[in-house]
């Protein structure tokens, strides 16, 4: 849904893709014959956003299922599994590196007054969306976007004055209160400090 979101492909298309999908059994064969450039390029994103999202969140437990699906866009030839470890955590370590800490599911933002006066297009639209009841998963979500780029976004803005963590009597939802700011990684074995 991030091509639908992001506005490289409208839903009415998408829907064909999938319709088209199902005959040539390849939504990527499907995008490419619709002129959708850089599918691989997408796809990766996609996963490496993927993983930083799992990264960033929770995990509570693990199940794997022996399933022989394959994604609806998947990579072509996969990712190697260290080459996702390694891409994940320079992602983690850029984001905690940043001024403002920012938790991606539960911290809600919202917009300063007079904030989107101010900014370029892809800034607005995050601004936008700020209204003190989203997190920068939801916000990443309604603006079509990665979690990775909406949560170095949100921190950049914070830290300029342009958004703020919301109160509690702003934002109503703490379905992940329990989860902590994004900080610095620590070895296996180390305790946080």
């Amino acid at each position: 849904m991030v091509l639908v979101g992001s506005g490289r492909i409208g839903e009415e298309e998408w829907a064909a893709v999938l319709a088209e999908s199902v005959e040539t059994r390849s939504v990527h064969a499907a995008l490419v014959a619709r002129g959708v450039e850089q599918v691989d390029a997408l796809a990766l994103a996609a996963v490496q956003d993927a993983a930083f999202a799992v990264a960033a969140g929770g995990v509570e437990r693990v199940v794997v299922d022996e399933v022989d699906e394959v994604p609806l866009l998947a990579v072509a030839g996969g990712v190697a599994p260290d080459v996702l470890v390694r891409e994940t955590g320079r992602r983690l370590d850029e984001v905690a590196a940043l001024a403002v800490a920012v938790a991606p599911y539960r911290d809600r933002v919202v917009a300063v007054r007079g904030a989107e006066e101010v900014l370029g297009a892809g800034r607005r639209e995050i601004v936008a969306q700020a209204t003190g009841r989203r997190t920068a998963r939801d916000i990443a979500f309604a603006v079509g976007a990665g979690l990775h780029p909406v949560v170095v976004g949100i921190s950049l803005m914070l830290g300029e004055g342009l958004l703020e963590i919301a109160s509690p009597e702003v934002s109503f939802s703490f379905s992940h209160g329990g989860l902590r700011s994004l900080g610095p990684r620590v070895e296996a074995g180390e305790r946080p400090g």
